[in-house]
């Protein structure tokens, strides 16, 4: 098992927030010597509008692509270091994706920060929990922090060469846990949370506002067991949903 976090990398990637994209980097700082080396690489990544932008704008900043932001944890000693390569770990977006021991669609993408999302085999970011991404992405914004559900993510991955400790919230692939203690569970989608009466997600009796919480009984056949309050009223209804990430520690 790797000494390295699941927290040591969200902590790593937040560091970098503010830095330059460059596609085939993994923390380099921008020098002259660098982009002529990556645009005679990857001629198609690097216009001469980009070099020219890199050339006045990011000399002297560290520079990232998506995955160099990933893999650089493994290879800076700290998030101010010069990285030292090693092979081990220079893999693209689908060796990332081979590399995670489980993975699954994103509405059951657990509240685990350091968890890889996915968009396709093009593009990765580092889930910093709260429903908030960082992501190098792309040469025209750097690394930023951004909104889950702004990214168009398919797919989420447990990163092997992490040690991710003991979650309570690691609930990807339960089918089944009925809590000893109700959970508090928070939608943290961004958008209205449709609530159901039945495991097949068919037939809809409510909705949980964004931001709004309410309380976990379980999981059953990978869904949520919700119990939340009609609005307006003292009563409660129990009802269901995949969005499984809501369920907190």
């Amino acid at each position: 098992m790797s000494n390295k976090t699941n927290t040591g990398l969200v902590n790593h990637a937040a560091a970098q927030i503010g830095c330059c994209y460059w596609w085939g980097t993994f923390g380099q700082v921008a020098a002259p010597d660098l982009l002529a080396q990556k645009a005679a690489q990857y001629p198609e990544q690097y216009s001469a509008a980009r070099q020219s932008t890199a050339k006045t704008k990011h000399m002297g900043k560290r520079v990232y692509d998506c995955c160099g932001l990933v893999k650089s944890y493994w290879m800076q000693e700290s998030p101010a270091a010069a990285p030292k390569y090693n092979g081990k770990y220079d893999v693209n977006v689908s060796g990332l994706i081979k590399a995670c021991t489980q993975t699954g669609a994103i509405p059951t993408l657990p509240e685990t920060p350091g968890i890889l999302v996915f968009r396709g085999t093009a593009h990765v970011g580092i889930y910093a929990g709260g429903g908030e991404v960082i992501e190098a992405k792309g040469f025209d914004y750097g690394v930023v922090r951004t909104k889950l559900s702004a990214g168009k993510w398919d797919k989420w991955g447990r990163l092997s060469w992490l040690d991710y400790g003991a979650s309570p919230a690691q609930t990807s692939n339960m089918k089944e846990e009925i809590f000893v203690a109700e959970k508090t569970f928070k939608n943290t989608s961004g958008k209205m949370l449709d609530v159901f009466a039945d495991t097949k997600l068919t037939i809809k009796v409510g909705s949980l506002p964004a931001g709004n919480d309410c309380k976990s009984l379980g999981l059953l056949n990978g869904r949520a067991i919700l119990k939340y309050r009609v609005s307006g009223t003292n009563d409660y209804k129990v009802g269901f949903t995949d969005f499984v990430r809501g369920i907190q520690s």
